[in-house]
C-alpha cells in the first residue's frame, strides 16, 4: 500500500477537502482491476467511482503524534478487484495546522502514478479518464499464449546450447533458497532534511543507517529506476552492494553498472509468464529478485501541484510504502527508505521490518537521526 502524508501550518477547511474527495473518485485512482472470464486473458482496468468517506477529525491532534495518526490510516482494507481502492482522511493539530493521507493499493498506482493523482486532486485539474479495449479477450489470451510460448521455447532451447543462461537460471533459484525471511514488525521514522539529498547521497545515508542498527557490510541495497527497455515494466530494480566507506562517486558508478543489468526474469524467459500461471507459482517464481536488506526509493523532486492541499501551502510531504495488516506475513527486507523533496526540503521516510535490529520506531527514529546529525545534516523528526 501507497501513503502520502501532507503537513501543513493552515487549517484546512471541510469544503476543500470534499472537493478533494471528489477529485480523487474521477481521477486516475478512480478504477478497479476486472478479470475477465476468458482463460490467460489479462486482466484490465474498468472505472470506478467507489471510495472509502472522507476521514476529517477537527479534534487537535498533538504535533508529536501525527506520524502515529498517519501510520493508523495504512489499516485498512482496500481492494483493488471489488474496490475501494484508496483512501482520504485528515486531522487538525494543535499547532493550528492540518494533516492529510492518501493511501492507496500498490495495484493502482506507483508512486509516480499516486503522486499525478494527488497532483490533479490538490488542484482540482480533473481529465476523464479512458478505458479503451482495441482487442477482444480471446484475441488477447491467444496473443499473450503464443508470445509467451514462443520466448520461453527459446529460452528453453538457449539452457541447452549457453552455459551463461544455465548459470543465470542457477544464481536465479540459488538467491530465492537462500533467502531467510523473518516475520514483520513495523516500526516507521520520518525526517524533514534542510537539503537536497543526491541518489548517491541518498543511498550513502541508508547505509549508515542500516549499519549502525546492526547489520553486516557490504549493505545488499535495491534501488528501483525508470526503465527505457521497450515492451518492459516502467519500473527496473537493480541491486548495489555498499559500505561506510564507499564514497559518493562510487556508489554512483556501481549503481550505473547494476541498472544495466536489473533484476527480473532469467536466462531469457520472458516476464509475461507469470500471467499464466497460478497465482501461488506466479508469486514463488518471482519471489527470487530483490533479496537485498534494504530498498532505497527516490521520488525526487515533487510537482508543484503536489505542494498544495487546496488553497493552503503544504509545509512538507512524506512518500512511503505501508503494510497493512501484515500479522504473520514474512519479508527478507529490514528497511525500506523514501526520499521526496518540495522546495528543497528533503524528506526521508523509512519503514523498518525486522524486530530483531529494529525493536521499535523509537529505536529507528534514535539511530537514524544519530547518522543525520553525524553527517551534520539538519533534521527534523516527526516523532
Amino acid at each position: 500500500m501507497l501513503q502520502g502524508v501532507w503537513r501543513s501550518d493552515d487549517a484546512v477547511d471541510h469544503v476543500e477537502l470534499a472537493a478533494i474527495h471528489s477529485n480523487l473518485s474521477l481521477g486516475p485512482l478512480g478504477r478497479r482491476v476486472v478479470t475477465p472470464t476468458m482463460p490467460f486473458a489479462r486482466r484490465r482496468w474498468a472505472p470506478s467511482t467507489d471510495s472509502l468517506p472522507l476521514e476529517y477529525d477537527t479534534s487537535p491532534l498533538a504535533v508529536s503524534e501525527v506520524l502515529d495518526w498517519a501510520d493508523a490510516q495504512g489499516e485498512c482494507d482496500l481492494d483493488p478487484e471489488t474496490g475501494p481502492s484508496w483512501r482520504l482522511s485528515a486531522r487538525s493539530t494543535d499547532d493550528g495546522g492540518t494533516v492529510l493521507s492518501l493511501v492507496c493499493s500498490h495495484v493502482v498506482a506507483d508512486a509516480a502514478g499516486l503522486i499525478e493523482a494527488a497532483g490533479m486532486a490538490l488542484t482540482g485539474s480533473v481529465p476523464p479518464e479512458s478505458y479503451a479495449y482495441p482487442i477482444s479477450d480471446v484475441c488477447d489470451a491467444a496473443a499473450l499464449v503464443w508470445r509467451v510460448s514462443k520466448a520461453a521455447l527459446l529460452a528453453l532451447a538457449g539452457l541447452l546450447f549457453s552455459r551463461r543462461a544455465r548459470s543465470e537460471l542457477r544464481d536465479y533459484v540459488r538467491a530465492s533458497s537462500e533467502a531467510s525471511p523473518h516475520e514483520m514488525s513495523v516500526s516507521t521514522a520520518v525526517f524533514d532534511i534542510e537539503a537536497r539529498l543526491s541518489n548517491s547521497e541518498f543511498i550513502s545515508v541508508v547505509t549508515d543507517i542500516m549499519v549502525a542498527l546492526g547489520q553486516h557490510e557490504p549493505v545488499a541495497i535495491n534501488v528501483p529506476f525508470r526503465s527505457n527497455i521497450p515492451g518492459a515494466n516502467g519500473i527496473g530494480m537493480a541491486t548495489v552492494h555498499t559500505s561506510r566507506t564507499d564514497s559518493l562517486a562510487e556508489i554512483k558508478n556501481a549503481c550505473k553498472r547494476a541498472f544495466t543489468t536489473p533484476a527480473g526474469a532469467p536466462s531469457g524467459f520472458p516476464a509475461e509468464m507469470v500471467q499464466l500461471l497460478p497465482e501461488r507459482a506466479a508469486a514463488a517464481l518471482t519471489s527470487a529478485p530483490g533479496h537485498a536488506a534494504a530498498l532505497c526509493s527516490n521520488i525526487g523532486d515533487l510537482p508543484d501541484a503536489v505542494g498544495v492541499i487546496g488553497s493552503h501551502r503544504a509545509s512538507t510531504v512524506a512518500t512511503r510504502a505501508l503494510h497493512p495488516h501484515s500479522g504473520s506475513a514474512r519479508t527478507t527486507k529490514i528497511l525500506s527508505a523514501y526520499l521526496s523533496t518540495l522546495n528543497g526540503t528533503s524528506t526521508l521516510s523509512l519503514v523498518g521490518t525486522d524486530p530483531a535490529l529494529i525493536p521499535s520506531s523509537d529505536t529507528l527514529a534514535e539511530q537514524a537521526h544519530a547518522v543525520l546529525t553525524d553527517r551534520q545534516l539538519t533534521a527534523r523528526s516527526w516523532r
